[in-house]
Parts: C-alpha cells; sequence; structure tokens
C-alpha cells in the first residue's frame, strides 16, 4: 500500500494572540482557540511514494477575550462570532512514520474579518 488515507477527529489549539488595529486602536487579540469544525469532514492521505502527508483541516477559531471585550461594548453577534477556515497542509513523512504539516488556511468572511484582508498559517514545527 503506497498511500493511506486518515480522517481527522480531534484537533484543538491555542495561540497567544496577534496584534491587531480595529478603528484606529491597537491592541493584542487575547488568545486565539483553533478547534475542528464537526460540521465539515476533515482528513487527508499519506503518500509513502513519495513520502509525503497532505491534510485538509475544516476549524473554527476563537477570540474569547476579545469577544467579551465587543460583547460587553454591545456589539453585533456576527463581531464575535467564531472565524471559519480551511487549513491545507502538507509535510514529510519521517522514517517512524510520524508527519509534521504546515500550510495556509483559506479564511471564510467575517464580519470582523474580512477574507480579502484576514490571513492565516500553521508554519512548520521543529
Amino acid at each position: 500500500m503506497e498511500t493511506l488515507q486518515f480522517r481527522v477527529s480531534k484537533l484543538s489549539a491555542q495561540c497567544a494572540g496577534v496584534p491587531m488595529t480595529w478603528q484606529g486602536r491597537s491592541f493584542d487579540s487575547g488568545p486565539l482557540m483553533f478547534d475542528l469544525d464537526e460540521s465539515s469532514p476533515s482528513g487527508g492521505v499519506l503518500d509513502y511514494a513519495l513520502s509525503r502527508a497532505r491534510a485538509e483541516f475544516h476549524v473554527k477559531i476563537r477570540f474569547p477575550e476579545f469577544a467579551a471585550m465587543l460583547s460587553e461594548l454591545g456589539a453585533d453577534g456576527s463581531l464575535t462570532r467564531p472565524v471559519q477556515a480551511v487549513v491545507r497542509s502538507e509535510g514529510p513523512i519521517a522514517a517512524d512514520h510520524s508527519f509534521a504539516l504546515s500550510g495556509a488556511a483559506a479564511m471564510e468572511d467575517h464580519a470582523m474579518f474580512p477574507a480579502r484582508s484576514t490571513a492565516a498559517s500553521v508554519l512548520p514545527g521543529t
């Protein structure tokens, strides 16, 4: 067997936050939480002939601290809902069959984070 398909059933990640500018003010977003979007299938393929792994992850990105601040200010709920994205990633398969994936995210439009001006990526790990 040279290829093996797999399904991603769990994903949970967090980053410390990112610098943001909104209405002329700069601040930190607070933590960003990445979870698998259970409404869309996520998975990939291990291609042993090429020693490459590829995967597509459907994720929801939450920003709880920033969303709470917006809610307290009475902002519309469309501004505080999670951002939906699809991360398409790939990377080498190691001799022990492990793999580290990296790639860009295709962001869906969001009232706070328009897809044309918002970007996210999974960077290669060490």
